[in-house]
């Protein structure tokens, strides 16, 4: 005697007419219901593979995606430390001309000034020797010349503005 075991494991044998012309017994319908089974296991197994497939498919999609925007990112940091670094450059040489723009700007000031009060000197000398009629001897004017000079600086230094001061108050150092 078979079990319903051995049916569903061993290949259905056709062993009467009857069983070809369709008419069948207990054995062979347990053998259709197995065959049965086993294609619709097969048929959701195959279903489930493709599924799966996808989900991998789809997965490595994903993770392609993912390379490619990790590559993107490093690139646009190394963008952004380029300019970064560019951007410090700019700013330290900024820092560098306004430093030397202020330098020279306080040089060029000196250098008016100066220039100012040499020009109010030899105003005031030349004012001086109009007034006197004296005979300008270079050894003479370039005493002279040193000790209204020294004058004006010094009223310079108490604050009194160089424009201020007149011939008078340096023709007493000139006789």
């Amino acid at each position: 005697m078979t079990t319903d075991l051995d049916a569903a494991t061993a290949w259905p044998v056709i062993t009467r007419l009857a069983d070809v012309e369709g008419t069948s017994d207990h054995r062979t319908e347990a053998a259709e219901g197995v065959w049965q089974n086993t294609i619709a296991a097969a048929d959701q197994a195959l279903e489930e593979a493709a599924r799966i497939q996808r989900g991998v498919q789809h997965n490595l999609r994903l993770q392609q995606e993912s390379r490619a925007l990790r590559e993107e990112l490093r690139r646009a940091h190394a963008e952004i430390d380029r300019y970064r670094g560019m951007h410090a450059r700019v700013v330290v040489s900024m820092r560098q001309l306004e430093e030397d723009h202020t330098s020279e700007m306080t040089r060029l000031q000196a250098d008016n000034e100066m220039l100012l009060v040499r020009h109010r000197v030899y105003k005031l000398l030349a004012e001086h020797y109009g007034t006197a009629a004296l005979r300008l001897a270079p050894a003479v004017f370039a005493e002279h010349r040193d000790r209204v000079l020294e004058h004006v600086l010094f009223q310079r230094r108490k604050g009194v503005p160089v424009t201020a001061i007149s011939a008078a108050e340096v023709a007493f150092l000139l006789l």
